[in-house]
């Protein structure tokens, strides 16, 4: 029974995949007193592939391009002078989610009655981990001078360039949760359009400065397009 069983759960098996492109507001967690971080704006793009076992749940694996980053204040004040250091960083990174993907098919014929007869869309939840190794690391350095003596602040901006040789950790990892749905665009769901949005969380320390740990986060909003490669039967047990 029990290789009955598998056999059947590997004939369901199947294989989907398509591209996928969006947008990060991504942010870095610092350790450094007096700091303040706030989120950032990129994009991130690629491919995804999805290897579904059961009616309801699949395994899914990202290869992405993904732009993080974020922009940093510090403010010291001496005296009657108020210098605001704000440095904008530019963190490009080839990123890999693995996640379970659980799907939920939402029936219309609850909603519409007697209209439609199979369900046309699906709520997903997802939960896994991710890893990340860094392309590129760039900062861009602006300081405000306030002298308070009536004449003004006075901004010098620095010019966009790569971080000191050996202070970034290229090597980033962490978990990943978030929910999306997904929408049918032929009768025999041989491919889909899906909106999605997730949060990472990193673990490792990008930063290779002693007694500094910079951990990166991201809300990641995504649209995705997937195409069954083989068709299946669902069975179910």
């Amino acid at each position: 029974m029990a290789v009955v069983s598998a056999l059947s759960l590997h004939a369901s098996a199947q294989f989907s995949i398509g591209p996928r492109a969006g947008i990060n507001l991504s942010n870095i967690s610092s350790n450094q007193a007096g700091i303040e971080t706030n989120s950032k704006m990129g994009i991130h793009g690629g491919l995804s592939l999805k290897y579904t076992f059961h009616d309801q749940l699949s395994v899914q694996m990202d290869a992405l391009y993904s732009q993080m980053g974020a922009e940093s204040v510090l403010q010291v004040t001496s005296g009657n002078t108020l210098t605001t250091t704000t440095t904008t960083s530019y963190l490009d990174y080839a990123q890999v989610p693995l996640y379970i993907n659980f799907e939920l098919p939402l029936q219309p014929k609850q909603l519409i009655p007697y209209r439609v007869k199979q369900s046309f869309s699906s709520l997903h939840l997802y939960a896994g981990g991710y890893f990340g190794y860094g392309l590129g690391a760039q900062a861009e350095t602006s300081i405000t001078v306030d002298m308070n003596d009536g004449t003004g602040p006075q901004t010098t901006v620095g010019a966009k360039g790569d971080v000191a040789e050996g202070t970034f950790n290229e090597i980033d990892f962490g978990a990943m949760a978030g929910l999306g749905f997904s929408f049918k665009l032929d009768e025999n769901d041989k491919s889909r359009v899906g909106l999605d949005a997730r949060y990472l969380i990193g673990f490792g320390n990008t930063s290779n400065v002693s007694g500094v740990t910079e951990t990166n986060s991201a809300i990641q909003a995504s649209i995705c397009y997937m195409y069954k490669l083989t068709n299946r039967r669902y069975i179910r047990h």
